[in-house]
């Protein structure tokens, strides 16, 4: 542009007259010059601008990915070479020693350089649920009641460890050698120590055994003749004779733990050992000593001969029984005359009394 305006100015300066006058000629190629340099001059600002925009939307967009990958990696959270954490949730927010939470006060809550939290409470409370009994620990899992009495940040749900003087207290007030699970069982505590990463742990004042079941014991005796050969009497003959037929479990719906008890010593009075084998409880999920009928009787066949005084039915014709119901599935037969000898019976999964596998062991 700056040459356009020199060649213009020398044009000028060379033609100009004292009237100062353009000729036609002179007007027409100033007109021609300028116009062809002001359509360069615009064309050139045409292409600029989109580039222009172009380059600009392009470092936008790398900004903008570089600062989301940045805040994701902690790329930008580091100021004069120190990288800034990001803030964990507080372990009970809003709480300070000698607040109250169900009950229990907060004596202090630390957190050591592992950034693992320990809030103590200090209080009583009786829990109840499930003691787990493991090789190594014991634990309490708690139920949903108990729950609502531990000093619990909203949604946790622990199991609860003990200290190892109290896992010991527990094994011997529940007798336990082994691992197994322990249902309905309350403690009573008196200090409860939270944690953010470990299992919560409370120390016990008391263990709570439960009750034992209310039992109810009928007595009942069996029917001889001669007061030596064991007979049934109707309708428990009836029974016998239709089961021993077919052999269902429905033919001994309703009858009571002493009646199946008398269906097997009269199985064994008669020397009906397939009768006597289809008594027990063979239901799928129960362990069986005999797996097949062959294995019963061929254990039978090899079993040493007792005297007549060693063998249970001797006894029991001549002891006095009572039918013991433990609970709603569970029975034995007290004999007695014998210290400590019962027969166990239980109920199978259709609700039927039958007897259990080693019944007398």
């Amino acid at each position: 542009m700056a040459e356009l305006n020199q060649e213009v100015k020398q044009a000028i300066n060379a033609s100009w007259t004292e009237e100062a006058v353009f000729t036609e000629e002179e007007k027409q190629r100033v007109r021609s010059r300028i116009g062809s340099d002001a359509v360069k001059s615009k064309k050139m600002k045409k292409d600029y601008v989109p580039k222009a925009l172009t380059a600009a939307a392009v470092a936008g967009f790398v900004i903008l990915i570089g600062g989301i990958a940045g805040n994701q990696t902690g790329f930008f959270n580091q100021q004069n070479g120190e990288q800034i954490l990001s803030e964990e949730k507080p372990f009970y927010p809003g709480m300070a020693n000698g607040d109250m939470l169900n009950g229990w006060e907060l004596k202090q809550i630390d957190t050591n350089l592992n950034g693992n939290s320990i809030a103590v409470f200090a209080g009583k409370a009786e829990v109840a649920g499930t003691l787990d009994f493991q090789k190594d620990n014991v634990f309490l899992l708690p139920d949903q009641a108990s729950l609502e009495q531990l000093p619990l940040m909203e949604g946790k749900d622990p199991r609860i460890s003990f200290s190892e003087k109290d896992q010991q207290m527990l094994k011997k007030v529940f007798g336990i050698a082994s691992a197994v699970e322990v249902e309905e069982v309350s403690l009573i505590i008196n200090e409860y120590r939270a944690y953010n990463t470990l299992d919560d742990q409370a120390k016990i004042l008391e263990a709570v055994i439960p009750k034992e079941p209310e039992r109810t014991s009928t007595p009942f005796h069996l029917f001889l003749q001669d007061g030596k050969e064991l007979v049934l009497t109707e309708p428990l003959n009836h029974v016998y004779k239709e089961f021993s037929i077919r052999k269902e479990d429905e033919i001994l719906s309703g009858l009571s733990p002493a009646e199946v008890f008398q269906l097997y010593l009269f199985a064994e009075e008669v020397e009906d050992y397939f009768t006597q084998y289809a008594l027990f409880n063979h239901d799928p999920e129960v362990e069986k000593t005999f797996k097949t009928l062959n294995d019963y009787l061929h254990a039978i066949n090899e079993s040493p001969s007792l005297a007549e005084e060693q063998t249970l039915l001797y006894k029991v014709k001549n002891a006095s029984l009572e039918e013991v119901i433990i609970n709603d599935s569970s029975a034995y037969i007290s004999i007695l005359k014998e210290e400590d000898l019962g027969f166990g019976l239980s109920k199978n999964s259709d609700g039927i009394w039958k007897v259990n596998w080693m019944p007398t062991q």
